[in-house]
């Protein structure tokens, strides 16, 4: 049985059957599978994705974010998890977003939760420059898809905490990736929140104009009307009060 040992060290997140792609036969691929589990040099990461582990430690080298965007074809790390991952997050989550052309199943692998999230678009999906296997949105389109969904960001109070520690971003990238989401309302619920931090994120007043020229017509709630009873003229929106004294760089009263 020992003979696939430094086979299999070469092939990583892989089919029972790629792993051991020179047996023939499917019933002894599954002793072959069971038994090299049992004695730990394989790993189950989900259905039908194995990976070796070291023979040094018996722990595998790959992190949560390798793990995800390996585990499924095409997936990419988004959301609250592309924030983590960027050292954006003000609360430790033990869950990893990825988004992918087609849904899967959640997993869980070594106490994280791998959780299926919508995929808006195809644009700014880039690689670490640290570890080629791990795709993640980047920073600006993390902060539209955060901007989008902020129950997928860990809510709106979490993502403004996020936003405050980046140092800058594109406001020409921002502007390319912000038609992809179809919706007017996110004009304004960009210009709104970015707002708060346009000192120090370095965003002049064209990307705020362009932001206001796009947001559509009517009054909008930035989260439930229940919650948002503040009103911001410029922007004809209502948001929670408590947003506006988050931020020392707010420009609305709180």
């Amino acid at each position: 049985m020992g003979k696939y040992t430094a086979l299999i060290q070469e092939r990583r997140f892989v089919t029972g059957r790629e792993m051991f792609r020179e047996v023939g036969n499917r019933k002894s691929v599954s002793s072959l599978l069971y038994n090299y589990s049992r004695r730990n040099s394989i790993v189950r990461i989900r259905r039908n994705v194995y990976l070796p582990t070291n023979p040094s430690d018996g722990f595998i080298d790959e992190n949560k974010y390798e793990i995800g965007c390996c585990s499924v074809p095409g997936a990419y790390i988004s959301y609250h998890s592309a924030m983590e991952f960027y050292g954006l997050q003000n609360q430790v989550w033990h869950r990893i977003y990825l988004s992918s052309a087609r849904r899967f199943r959640p997993f869980d692998f070594e106490f994280v939760e791998y959780m299926y999230a919508p995929e808006k678009h195809r644009e700014g999906i880039v690689q670490s420059a640290e570890n080629g296997n791990i795709r993640v949105t980047d920073p600006e389109g993390t902060i539209l898809d955060c901007i989008d969904r902020t129950d997928l960001a860990g809510g709106l109070e979490e993502l403004v905490y996020n936003i405050e520690l980046l140092e800058s971003v594109n406001g020409e990238w921002l502007l390319r990736y912000l038609p992809l989401y179809g919706k007017s309302v996110m004009y304004r619920k960009t210009g709104f929140i970015l707002s708060l931090f346009k000192e120090r994120l370095g965003l002049g007043g064209g990307f705020f104009l362009t932001c206001e020229k796009k947001a559509g017509g009517g009054v909008r709630y930035l989260t439930d009307k229940w919650e948002s009873e503040t009103y911001v003229p410029r922007w004809k929106l209502y948001v929670p009060r408590y947003i506006l004294s988050l931020t020392e760089d707010c420009p609305y009263p709180g």
